[in-house]
């Protein structure tokens, strides 16, 4: 090869390394160049040349490696190796242009993010491991010097595992991390484990006959969330605790003097039923079984026994069929619950967030920061978008997200709290939550909130409560807003988060 030609390409090597090296230390600019925001837009259109040439040069490369290390001489390939240094040249050349390409739209402001930031990266990785390829596959004494021979290959196979990790990582970026996996069938699907239950003479009265009573007609009003009356009904403790009222719910012996079976068989129309004529009612096997528990003594553990009464026999034959197909039902659920609060754990851990059971609101998830928290981004919060339905609650405050996250966060149609004080979110993307008919409660306090902004409200009819305090919005326009939304009260101050 002519020196002139050879230094002319290392020189150019050189360069374009050291120009492509900088790019991710070079600022972002408040206001993008219109025409550099158009070039880098074919970005996506020029990423396929540099892939498929590099490895084109690559199977080239591993032919002529396998051709002289085997000694096989059937195939006849000097016109393939031949190929790798013009190919090694157009792709050092392809591959520069596509990552200028993807700086310029990095520089536009159109994609950011930390996953954004990683390909920028990977690209620039990928520049100066082709590019260190391509040098020393031009040093004059290559095809002799194994020192020099090494770190070819060595650069040219690195370049092959860039090419793959960018890929990816561009691939997650526009389609999400799990699209290649999420209809991936299993090839060895787990089986649930069976559900057991007690036979009935091992069967607890009140535990397992009365409390699913209970739970199912009464706790709707009576939990440690809605304590109506004073009264909380979800274990014997509370029950024996009472309510306001201060009379014994369970008087042993004596079920019309318990106060719990009184309320029970009280008249329709009377104000003191329970449950009131608006809710489910008990079936009269239902009342007739927990009459025969208080009557045999109203005790938490009392063990329904190998030859229960002909009385409460009856009542069993009709009860426990139902009982059973809705442990059975509850049992599994549970289950698949449990193995959903694992995995979401597992990916809490990956994303930096702490994802658990929210005990106010059953079946259903909280997520928040760890402590110390981690670097939490639109893109983390990307990765919960498969389990959008299953969050009540979200709180994280200093989260590097903008109004971009609420487009996620408005697919979690079940968020009754959403906590995201000391962000960069302005409020124009409060109308992705317009469809959150459950949400009563957003802080955005000493976030970026705007005038223009919190305007938004308006589209969030069920809000009951929005913090502001330290956002950039005037008195002026929240007295405005006030007026226009007299049932939202926008309170100026820090509020609450977990």
């Amino acid at each position: 090869m002519d020196s002139r030609f050879r230094t002319f390409i290392w020189v150019f090597l050189i360069v374009t390394t050291i120009v492509v090296a900088s790019f991710p230390f070079l600022p972002i600019p408040e206001k993008p160049v219109g025409v550099f925001v158009f070039l880098g837009r074919f970005h996506p259109v020029l990423l396929h040349f540099p892939i498929v040439l590099i490895l084109l040069t690559l199977i080239f490369e591993g032919l002529g490696i396998y051709q002289k290390w085997s000694g096989n001489n059937k195939l006849k390939l000097p016109n393939l190796t031949a190929l790798v240094g013009p190919l090694l040249l157009v792709s050092a050349i392809s591959t520069l242009i596509t990552v200028v390409g993807g700086f310029l739209l990095f520089q536009s402001g159109e994609y950011r993010g930390e996953l954004v930031r990683q390909h920028l990266w990977g690209g620039v990785l990928l520049m100066i491991a082709l590019n260190s390829a391509a040098f020393f596959y031009w040093w004059p004494s290559r095809q002799t010097n194994k020192k020099v021979q090494a770190p070819y290959q060595g650069f040219l196979f690195l370049a092959g595992a860039l090419v793959i990790v960018t890929s990816h990582i561009g691939g997650t970026i526009t389609h999400g991390a799990d699209f290649l996996t999420e209809h991936l069938p299993s090839l060895r699907p787990e089986k649930p484990a069976p559900v057991e239950l007690k036979s009935p003479e091992e069967l607890l009265i009140f535990e397992d006959l009365v409390m699913p009573i209970i739970e199912d007609k009464c706790q709707s009003c009576h939990n440690q969330y809605k304590v109506k009356g004073g009264l909380v009904l979800t274990s014997y403790a509370s029950i024996e605790k009472g309510g306001d009222s201060e009379k014994a719910l369970i008087t042993p012996h004596d079920p019309f003097q318990s106060e719990l079976f009184h309320r029970m068989i009280l008249p329709m129309n009377d104000d003191e039923r329970m449950p009131p004529p608006e809710k489910p009612q008990l079936e009269p096997y239902e009342l007739d079984l927990i009459e025969w528990w208080i009557q045999k003594g109203g005790e938490e553990n009392m063990l329904l026994g190998e030859s229960p009464s002909d009385t409460i026999s009856t009542i069993l034959d009709q009860y426990l069929p139902d009982l059973y197909q809705s442990s059975r039902l509850k049992m599994r659920q549970q289950q698949e619950l449990d193995q959903l609060a694992e995995e979401l754990e597992d990916l809490g851990e990956e994303l930096g967030l702490v994802i658990e059971l929210d005990p106010e609101y059953t079946g259903f998830f909280t997520v928040s920061m760890q402590i110390p928290p981690a670097l939490i981004t639109n893109h983390s919060l990307e990765k919960l978008r498969p389990y959008a339905s299953l969050f009540s609650k979200v709180s994280l405050p200093g989260a590097d997200i903008d109004d971009d996250a609420l487009f996620v966060i408005g697919k979690m149609t079940n968020l009754r709290d959403l906590y995201l004080p000391k962000t960069c979110v302005t409020g124009e993307g409060l109308t992705y939550l317009k469809d959150l008919t459950l949400l009563e409660n957003i802080n955005l306090s000493n976030s970026e909130l705007s005038n223009v902004g919190i305007l938004n409200l308006i589209h969030l009819p069920e809000v009951k409560r929005v913090y502001v305090w330290g956002a950039e919005t005037d008195t002026v326009v929240l007295q405005s807003l006030r007026a226009h939304l007299p049932e939202v009260k926008i309170l100026e101050e820090e509020g609450e988060y977990f």
